[in-house]
């Protein structure tokens, strides 16, 4: 009997009777049905351990290697998953650093224009509606600024200084706050604004704070922005239900309200006047134009001749004349820059002639 082997070729000698047999396989013969088995003397155990192949008429089958290569199979499987995901893995970390860089990028060029945006409306020659306040498309790059005045809201710190509960009171009113809330948010702003740890009737002080979880309030002096009116007590149960709450306040203009900047919701809530009168006003105070800020504005000469223009009389006059005046002015600037889709807002508080000067800076 000789055995063909891969690379390897020996004549097999005859098996002794008394030797064990190795049982390696059964194989089917060609061309038949009939099973042999190949029997192996222990004289060549040696032979098992190079890869062969039987031949002479049996099926051909790699002895010595099965079960190495069935091993191979899923170790070459497991690593290419691996190879793809680290693939796919660092694919998108690379994506997320250009995306933010992309949008860094962005940003920065939003705020650059926001800032060109900023130093145009600095200048006092320049009013509201006048085309150099736009440039550009928000779908490419520029940026557009709203140009108004602050002195037409209420100022809290010299309406508390002056002792005078009642603009906050038909404010509130205004604004449907019932007796209770209404009464703790006056006092929690005048136990805020003073200077000293008496406790008003229905307001807060340091043991209220304390207890409340808020260690080293209230301030105890006048506001120094209008957010804070957030963190007293009791104010912050009225304003956390109105989204536009701080269109309504300011602490830049030190007086009583503008007539010649204020708006809708103060002229009816604070005066009682009527959407018509409010239109009448606008129209009057506006222009030709139908820009109010413009050049051609009418400049208001008195609050008694505002009233007489739009029809205000008794209750409405006594409030006009309690709660507004017709002097003061400070500018606004909302300057807003835009790239691809993205925004950057600064609003810039300044004198109405500064010549640059800037009393308060914001962004967004």
């Amino acid at each position: 009997m000789v055995l063909s082997l891969t690379g390897y070729s020996q004549t097999a000698p005859k098996p002794d009777p008394k030797e064990p047999l190795y049982d390696l396989a059964i194989f089917k013969t060609t061309g038949t049905s009939k099973a042999s088995r190949l029997l192996v003397p222990s004289t060549v155990p040696d032979v098992l351990h190079h890869p062969f192949k039987v031949r002479g008429g049996l099926a051909g089958i790699d002895l010595g290697c099965v079960d190495r290569r069935a091993l191979a199979l899923p170790l070459v499987l497991w690593s290419i998953a691996f190879l793809a995901g680290l693939v796919v893995l660092v694919a998108g970390v690379v994506s997320g650093w250009i995306d933010d860089e992309a949008r860094a990028e962005r940003v920065f060029r939003a705020r650059q224009r926001a800032l060109s945006g900023v130093a145009i409306g600095l200048n006092p020659a320049v009013k509201p509606g006048e085309p150099l306040l736009r440039e550009g498309s928000k779908d490419t790059e520029g940026f557009e600024v709203r140009l108004s005045d602050e002195s037409g809201k209420i100022n809290p710190n010299f309406w508390i200084a002056q002792n005078n509960r009642d603009i906050f009171i038909r404010l509130f009113e205004s604004w449907e706050v019932d007796l209770r809330d209404r009464d703790a948010a006056i006092d929690g702003l005048t136990d805020w604004t003073d200077g000293d740890d008496f406790r008003s009737l229905a307001g807060a002080e340091r043991g209220e704070y304390e207890a409340d979880g808020r260690i080293g309030f209230p301030a105890n002096r006048p506001l120094l922005g209008i957010r804070e009116m957030e963190a007293i007590l009791g104010m912050d149960r009225i304003l956390s239900g109105r989204a536009d709450w701080k269109e309504n306040f300011t602490i830049w203009h030190d007086g009583k309200i503008n007539l010649q900047h204020a708006g809708e919701r103060l002229l009816s809530g604070l005066a009682e006047l009527n959407p018509e009168q409010c239109r009448a006003l606008f129209e009057l105070r506006a222009g030709p134009d139908g820009v109010e800020g413009s050049e051609d504005d009418v400049k208001l000469e008195s609050i008694e001749v505002a009233a007489g223009l739009v029809g205000a009389g008794g209750r409405q006059l006594a409030s006009l004349q309690a709660f507004f005046d017709v002097s003061g002015g400070v500018r606004r600037i909302e300057s807003t820059g835009f790239c691809g889709g993205t925004e950057h807002t600064i609003v810039v508080v300044a004198p109405e002639n500064g010549g640059g000067q800037v009393m308060s800076w914001e962004e967004e």
